[in-house]
């Protein structure tokens, strides 16, 4: 993009040194002249590039007052509707692949507290990172009338942040703008973006979306860092992924004590390292401390009160105190979409199907190509008895990524609800032996003994017995093995255990389809009733 300036004198020799000086204005955002000629000019040549079309955009409106656009047929069936793809990494390091990532996720998450927009979380908007279709077909595919895109480069304690926006009906550039700032001023960018697209789209702001916008604490960059550095290992979503977040979020709060994010990324960071393992169960007080603690600190993070709301949830057994918090969490951001996932996941085990279902569909209408929400609806439909729906909706989150092992799981779980256990076994067989977890083991082990393949579910079973002495798997696990196998005492017992032992499986006890041959036990309303779920 430096090479693209044009020389100043025809001296070879010169005309290199001016380009070496326009490359150091780049990197270095001094403010000198050239450095302010290179950004204008780069300012047009990203905008070509973002096109990724190389057609030239329509001229693009930069002041606050920019033109409102009518709304397009799409709007007007669905309601205003947005995506923001990957921002672009204009840096030249690949090593800073996590601030664009990061600074995606956080201008998703501004516009999203706009509760008259639909915003696609980040999950789907991430399916199109360096992708090169049209944007007219990128917004079919997430059912939306508009598209941000832009670029980001950082360079020590400075950033600059281009961000446009496009009517994808008519593929027209409608608005534009170059932002040269501190670091420190981020949170300043993301407010102003977000509320120029408001205006463009022609949404007003409420006050309420307005007072969410603009709920911002000061910046400390070597906390900011570290935390961008966390959720970009997070949202790999593998253990090593988790253990590295755990890293840079601890390395966040060190430098920052009062960062209620990093509190919050914290807590969802041990709720997932190993979340049905038996040696979570520390992790899972680790990590309500940490949502509590980022409750303290920012009342108004919808991010901290959906991390507490599944905390009480899955580890306090605190039904009032988790929906309550869940309630909280969508009334200061309506479009976050794992708020809703989750809540949905509360309701579902509740019995609560004819609100779950709706919820879980909302989850998955703000992020349409996430194979975790069509998992999760897979989920709420299958605890609902509605197996047709769950089958197709694990069918469809594995056919967006085939190498999620819970997704073939889950397919397996609802094969087997609709009795098709060769089915169920060959689905949850499709995942490596090395990528199966103590949970993944328990399930194929119920599979093979309700399959009649006894000497294969005793072996499961052995080597769970094996790894729950060690710490590494829970009473639950042991219980699905003797259900298949058909031993319900042996299941029943194991199931008491799970009770006393916490286990977050029993939370599924109203409403997991596995467990009915056990509902006729005469003990069996006495382990509801241990775990105190609601009537």
């Amino acid at each position: 993009m430096i090479d693209a300036v044009p020389p100043f004198e025809d001296d070879k020799q010169e005309q290199q040194k001016k380009k070496d000086k326009l490359r150091a204005a780049w990197i270095s955002f001094i403010g000198r002249i050239v450095a302010q000629i290179v950004g204008a000019l780069a300012t047009v040549v990203l905008g070509l590039m973002l096109a990724r079309r190389m057609i030239p955009p329509a001229p693009a409106v930069s002041s606050p007052a920019a033109p409102s656009a009518s709304p397009t047929a799409s709007t007007q069936a669905t309601g205003v509707s947005i995506a923001v793809l990957p921002l672009q990494n204009l840096s030249g390091d690949p090593k800073q692949e996590y601030f664009a990532d990061g600074m995606t996720e956080e201008l998703i998450a501004s516009l999203a507290k706009i509760d008259t927009l639909r915003v696609i979380s980040r999950t789907s908007a991430m399916q199109f990172k360096g992708a090169h279709k049209p944007l007219p077909d990128i917004a079919r595919e997430l059912r939306v009338s508009w598209v941000v895109e832009g670029s980001v480069v950082r360079d020590g304690s400075r950033v600059r942040v281009i961000a446009q926006l496009v009517d994808a009906a008519s593929d027209q550039h409608v608005w534009a703008e170059t932002y040269d700032r501190q670091i420190k001023d981020i949170f300043n960018i993301q407010t102003e973006v977000a509320g120029r697209i408001a205006r463009a789209v022609n949404v007003a702001l409420t006050p309420a979306s307005q007072a969410r916008l603009e709920r911002r604490r000061a910046l400390d960059p070597d906390a900011y860092i570290p935390y961008l550095r966390g959720r970009y290992a997070w949202n790999q979503r593998t253990q090593d992924g988790f253990e590295s977040a755990l890293r840079f979020f601890e390395q966040a709060v060190a430098a920052d004590p009062g960062y209620a994010e990093a509190y919050a990324g914290l807590a969802d960071t041990y709720s997932f390292l190993g979340a049905y393992e038996g040696a979570s169960r520390d992790g899972l007080k680790k990590a309500s401390a940490a949502a509590r603690r980022a409750v303290e600190l920012d009342g108004t993070l919808a991010e901290a009160h959906t991390s507490l709301a599944w905390m009480r949830f899955r580890a306090g057994w605190d039904w009032a105190g988790a929906e309550a918090s869940f309630h909280r969490a969508i009334e200061l951001n309506p479009g976050y979409a794992t708020a809703r996932q989750w809540y949905a996941s509360f309701l579902s085990t509740l019995g609560r199907h004819g609100e779950a279902v709706p919820e879980a569909r909302r989850a998955l209408d703000l992020d349409p190509l996430s194979p975790v929400m069509h998992r999760s609806l897979a989920v709420v439909y299958l605890f609902a008895r509605q197996l047709d729906e769950a089958e197709a909706s694990a069918r469809q989150a594995i056919e967006l990524d085939p190498q999620v092992p819970t997704a073939h799981l889950t397919l397996a779980r609802v094969l087997s609800a609709k009795g098709d256990v060769a089915g169920a076994i060959a689905a949850a067989e499709r995942v490596p032996p090395d990528r199966r977890n103590t949970d993944y083991a328990a399930y194929l082990g119920y599979f093979y003994g309700r399959g009649g393949q006894k000497a294969r579910g005793q072996e499961e079973l052995g080597r769970l017995r094996k790894e729950s002495s060690e710490g590494r798997a829970t009473a639950h696990n042991r219980a699905l093995v003797h259900l298949g196998l058909g031993d319900l005492e042996a299941a029943m017992a194991a199931l008491q255990d799970a009770v006393k032992e916490r286990s977050p499986f029993v939370l599924g006890l109203k409403t997991q389809p596995i467990l009915d041959p056990l509902r006729a036990d005469a003990r069996f309303p006495a382990l509801v009733q241990a775990v105190g779920l609601p009537e």
